[in-house]
């Protein structure tokens, strides 16, 4: 399929690289078609393009990249809703967000993509992460592709 955005310009994005978050994201639940895009100046970012809209994207980092061993504790709904079962691969990102000179990435809220069924879902973990964990040595490479 043939999408044209604000951002990035014309994308090709194949009906199996798409990514149905049923639910939506929060503050965007009627965004439920989402593609994960690589950024070309920086390979530790990537960016969540929205499929219903075309101005909609949100940069996007692993987690384990800034926490390492982190790790997303969800409830049995929340899996279920993902059809996870033991032994499937989930992919686990978070939303990065600039406030002022800070940049912060959301780890109560990650997004969780089960890969074999390119079923997503962002949840909110059952411990206390917390919403804005400033990733500063990032700061300046971030600015440059955001």
């Amino acid at each position: 399929m043939e999408f044209e955005t604000t951002r990035f310009g014309k994308l090709s994005i194949r009906q199996d690289e798409t990514i149905v978050f049923p639910q939506g994201l929060i503050g965007f639940e009627n965004h439920t078609k989402w593609a994960i895009l690589a950024d070309e100046s920086n390979d530790s970012v990537g960016w969540l393009q929205s499929m219903d809209q075309a101005d909609l994207a949100f940069a996007v980092v692993s987690p384990r990249r800034y926490v390492p061993g982190y790790k997303v504790r969800i409830s049995p709904e929340q899996a279920t809703s993902l059809k996870l079962d033991a032994g499937m691969e989930t992919f686990v990102l978070v939303i990065v967000s600039r406030e002022n000179a800070l940049i912060s990435v959301n780890l109560r809220a990650p997004l969780l993509v089960n890969l074999s069924l390119q079923l997503g879902r962002q949840v909110i973990t059952t411990d206390e992460q917390p919403l804005r964990h400033v990733i500063a040595t990032e700061t300046i490479a971030l600015r440059r592709s955001a």
